[in-house]
């Protein structure tokens, strides 16, 4: 049974990814259609990031942040292959409220990253 947390894990994501048809409104980005702080119509709303683009396309990053993220770390702690660009700090620099963006939508979909054991969070 151990193969069954990551397939719920999934599902919940993409529900909140795929479940609401909203776009940016005023000085936020959505997930979903749904009121802030989550719902059964929609993802939470998120805080705007700070910089004009990312270093991936939105859609893209909802998807696999998680998988860029931990291909980054593999390249930078194993291998030593540094791209500033592609750094956690120049997330940390768009994004930076941890609360206001990432903690609200790892919280909707009942997810705990391992990012912050180890780094700070200005």
């Amino acid at each position: 049974m151990a193969w069954f947390r990551p397939v719920v894990v999934a599902m919940a994501l993409l529900a909140v990814l795929f479940g609401g048809a909203g776009g940016p409104e005023a000085g936020a980005s959505s997930l979903g259609s749904g009121p802030p702080g989550g719902g059964s119509q929609g993802g939470p709303q998120l805080a705007k990031a700070k910089g004009d683009a990312c270093v991936k396309d939105r859609a893209w990053m909802r998807r696999n942040h998680m998988d860029f993220l931990k291909h980054r770390r593999d390249e930078t702690v194993r291998e030593g292959i540094r791209i500033r660009d592609e750094s956690l700090l120049n997330c940390q620099s768009c994004h930076t409220s941890r609360t206001e963006f990432c903690d609200r939508c790892h919280s909707f979909v009942g997810v705990q990253p391992d990012c912050f054991h180890c780094h700070n969070y200005k």
